[in-house]
């Protein structure tokens, strides 16, 4: 027994060696510290699959809440598929200035990594409606429901006792329907306050001491850094779009090949300019644009069976009846 314990320790301690030898862990430590705590384990990465947008370091301050076992400390602000998947935020905030549907959350569930918080209403969206909403998001695994402003504190109950994943309720500020929301059952609070947003952050955090709340971490670091000192937990962050990546991509391309023929002593050709589409400018969307058709406009434009005037009326042939005889 003491013979194969021996040759037990002496091969383990060849492996070692040879680990060393090989560069897998770093030399210079014993062998009880291969790998040191403060640094932790290398991070992984792919060769080509990397994520291209990842939020601010400073975003990694926040104290951060725990969902179903995650800690979460930044979210992204996204319904973009592509960037979704190619994001490190910690979880994914899909809402969207359009009536929800479960087609467009269950197209984020399918490239989403990240837990995903999807808005079912609020504004023109209410009462029964967003439940079932709600229940069908939890049924395709949405991590929480996101409720806008104008929700009132007896909807944020009814989506509540309907759903088991937390309801997060958004505010603009600060006062007894904000408080009556949580009370209702409101697991997360979401600031959108606009500049006042660290204010009210703090009026919330003095009421209720262990509540999440989360909020957009603004424009700069500055802004961040009140936000998070003034107690919120996580921040959204508003990456830039698409469309400007691939504008900055291209012109890192053309300059790099403008480099490159330079080098070589290339005469830069006479051609036809052609408009490159990623830079073309992104329309804006003016205030009013997208808005909801009311109930009553709605009803009035609906089309009646009496208003109904069939294009083929009075053109139709006569069909002769089988087995009968005309007289």
């Amino acid at each position: 027994m003491e013979d194969t314990n021996v040759e037990n320790n002496e091969s383990t301690e060849q492996g070692v060696t040879g680990a060393l030898r090989s560069g897998i862990f770093e030399v210079g430590h014993a062998t009880h510290e291969l790998v040191p705590a403060a640094d932790g384990p290398m991070p992984i990465e792919g060769r080509l699959r990397k994520a291209p947008l990842r939020v601010p370091d400073n975003y990694e301050e926040c104290s951060g809440f725990t969902l179903f076992g995650r800690r979460i400390r930044t979210l992204l602000y996204s319904t973009d598929v592509a960037a979704i998947r190619n994001s490190n935020a910690d979880a994914i905030f899909a809402v969207y200035p359009f009536t929800a549907q479960p087609a467009i959350t269950q197209a984020l569930l399918t490239v989403a990594e990240a837990p995903l918080f999807v808005g079912v209403g609020g504004g023109t969206t209410t009462g029964r409606r967003a439940a079932e909403l709600a229940a069908v998001s939890e049924m395709q695994g949405a991590a929480g429901v996101v409720l806008n402003s104008p929700a009132t504190p007896e909807m944020v109950a009814q989506v509540a006792s309907t759903v088991d994943i937390p309801v997060i309720a958004t505010i603009t500020r600060f006062d007894n329907e904000a408080a009556e929301k949580i009370q209702s059952g409101a697991r997360v609070i979401n600031v959108a306050a606009g500049r006042r947003t660290p204010e009210v952050i703090a009026e919330l955090r003095a009421a209720f001491p262990a509540l999440p709340i989360i909020a957009t971490g603004g424009r700069d670091d500055e802004t961040a850094a009140a936000t998070i000192a003034a107690g919120a937990n996580a921040l959204i962050w508003a990456p830039p779009s698409v469309v400007e990546l691939q504008r900055d991509m291209m012109v890192r391309y053309r300059e790099k090949a403008e480099t490159a023929a330079e080098a070589a002593g290339e005469e830069a050709p006479v051609a036809t300019v052609v408009p490159d589409i990623t830079d073309m400018p992104v329309a804006d969307v003016p205030n009013g644009v997208v808005e909801s058709v009311s109930p009553e406009v709605e009803e009035s434009e609906q089309i009646g069976e009496e208003d109904f005037v069939s294009p083929y009326r009075g053109r139709l042939p006569i069909l002769p009846f089988f087995g009968r005889k005309r007289s």
